[in-house]
């Protein structure tokens, strides 16, 4: 690995966004909290998950060969979970390297029953197989045999060994093995059974919790005794209520009901900032808020694709993100002109990667003082397009007979309260926006399927590489919600590559993420991966608003839980004062 979560930890730290752990105010041990991270997931099958309130739920039932853990100093650190520890890599002679992770002894899933290393090859191979339609089912891609539909991954006969073959050795891989999808999952219990992720009777896992209730309303996980470090896990039950109205989120901790919530009313953080300066937090994040467009919409049919491109790159320079992220969001956001986030290093593992975007001058500036100067080229690209297409006029600043579009969101005040704004900004021009306020696993779902014209989205790195923010646009991959390379999208050839024009976008976007992920020499890698974003960038279909922070409020009678810059929330070993 050459650069562990901790260093980029650091870095986010130097922007004053550092790592939190709740602390405690003494006291005795309670024996079950109260925390709420997120509304009735889509789905906590470690294979399917895309979310992060998913993951969280996850990383409490399950345990993979990698973990995390805080160290003394606040940073987090990988360590071996159900693998003894860190193996070195073997050369092979075809260029590939493999890994043989020794298994702690004893493993068993919560059930009782043993836990061997076939049972990872099982769940590793369910993960790319096409029945199982797993949006992360790329990510195994750096292991040998991935194209092929099979990965080189062989169990020992004892069950005690599994030796992993990959086509060409990644720089992150133990870090892809802590990620909830290369989890293992039961083969008894999955095989067969597409209902067995919501029933707490066939919620199988090995990780320090066992889930021993699963309803609308909340999921409670109890103390998983069989888990290899159940000593370390010394609070009895976790209570997850799944709520996602920040009113109610904040109602709930203010009563004492919650001990934890992962959201609050943005238009109360002033008064939350005063009034609990010890419970509210906002800590750094490996991440980027975007809205997406979808490049196959309905609304926009009858354009050609240079002009929808136009008419993207247009409504997102006429978002003013310093407004959002000063008098909406005032969580420290940081204005974002790329789509790679802050806080994730290029090749000199100093520089930030975003910084060296686009020749190092971003997509479009966020400067305060250049917002004219954007609205006024935005203004100018929409009478282009006017123009050509004569199915608008454009006069002055003034547009008339735009297509109305739809902007999906899921509930939330943040999320409503820029979606607002973005209507408000549009209708001084002219354009109409509606806007649709979905429940949450309506809204992924809706998001996936590419049924919308543009929608809330955002993204958080998977794992400490650049590439977690570009290969999830591959044309196959289940977090494409752009919908690049599909439907009508897959035959326009207005892409180039390697000296090359009149491309497909899988005869070039997904041709350049392969020789990424072939790639064994550090500097071409990098900067292959400014090409990816510069192409993916070129489509105006991703329009960065802010980076990332996590706000959060977390009772002070809390201690030992703590934050990832991936969003999880850990509380596995967490006590709470009575």
């Amino acid at each position: 690995m050459k650069k562990s979560l901790a260093l980029i930890l650091a870095i986010v730290m130097v922007l004053c966004l550092g790592l939190t752990a709740c602390t405690d105010n003494g006291g005795t041990t309670a024996s079950e909290m109260t925390v709420c991270v997120g509304p009735y997931p889509d789905t906590i099958d470690p294979a399917l998950n895309s979310a992060v309130d998913g993951a969280t739920y996850v990383i409490h039932a399950f345990a993979g060969l990698v973990g995390y853990e805080q160290a003394e100093d606040g940073s987090l650190k990988l360590i071996p979970d159900c693998a003894k520890a860190f193996p070195e890599a073997v050369a092979l002679e075809d260029g590939k390297v493999s890994y043989t992770y020794e298994l702690k002894d004893g493993l068993k899933w919560s059930d009782g029953t043993d836990l061997t290393a076939a049972d990872f090859v099982w769940a590793w191979n369910r993960a790319i197989a096409p029945e199982t339609a797993a949006d992360y089912g790329y990510m195994f891609d750096c292991i040998d045999g991935y194209a092929e539909g099979k990965l080189n991954v062989t169990a020992s006969e004892d069950g005690k060994s599994l030796t992993i073959v990959l086509s060409n050795d990644v720089p992150y891989f133990n870090e892809l093995l802590a990620f909830p999808t290369y989890m293992p999952v039961k083969q008894s219990i999955v095989e067969g059974n597409d209902s067995w992720a919501i029933d707490a009777a066939t919620y199988i896992g090995n990780g320090p919790y066992k889930v021993t209730e699963f309803t609308q309303g909340q999921m409670i996980m109890e103390k998983n005794e069989y888990y290899h470090n159940a000593d370390a896990v010394k609070t009895a039950k976790i209570i997850f209520p799944f709520n996602e109205d920040d009113s109610s989120l904040y109602a709930n901790f203010q009563n004492g009901s919650y001990l934890f919530i992962d959201s609050v009313p943005n238009d109360q953080i002033d008064a939350i900032q005063a009034q609990y300066p010890d419970e509210y937090k906002v800590t750094g994040q490996l991440g980027t808020y975007y809205v997406s467009f979808n490049v196959n919409d309905e609304a926009l049919k009858d354009f050609t694709e240079v002009e929808k491109i136009s008419i993207r790159k247009a409504l997102g320079l006429l978002l003013e993100r310093n407004y959002i992220c000063t008098d909406i969001g005032k969580a420290g956001q940081v204005a974002a002109n790329t789509f790679v986030p802050m806080g994730l290093t290029d090749a000199d593992g100093v520089t930030e990667f975003r910084a060296n975007a686009n020749g190092g001058a971003g997509y479009f500036s966020v400067n305060a003082d250049d917002y004219q100067a954007n609205c006024t080229e935005a203004l100018a690209l929409l009478a282009d397009v006017a123009k050509s297409s004569g199915k608008f006029t454009v006069e002055g600043d003034t547009v008339t007979g735009f297509p109305t579009l739809t902007y999906i969101t899921n509930e939330g005040t943040g999320h409503e309260q820029i979606a607002t704004y973005m209507k408000e900004v549009y209708e001084t021009y002219g354009i109409t926006m509606k806007i649709e306020v979905q429940e949450w696993n309506t809204f992924l779902d809706t998001r996936k399927a590419g049924d919308y014209s543009f929608a809330r989205n955002g993204w958080l790195a998977d794992y400490n590489d650049p590439i977690s923010f570009l290969d999830m646009w591959l044309t196959e991959s289940g977090n494409n919600d752009c919908q690049f390379g599909k439907g009508d999208h897959a035959t326009y050839a207005g892409y180039s590559y390697d000296g090359k024009d009149g491309l497909t976008w899988a005869e070039s976007f997904d041709v350049i993420i392969a020789k990424i992920k072939a790639s064994k020499d550090p500097a071409e890698r990098f900067e292959l991966m400014h090409q990816a974003e510069d192409i993916l960038m070129s489509t105006g279909a991703i329009c960065p608003i802010y980076y990332y922070t996590d706000q959060f409020m977390c009772s002070t009678s809390i201690e030992g839980s703590f934050v990832s810059p991936l969003g999880y929330k850990y509380f596995m070993y967490a006590t709470v004062a009575e």
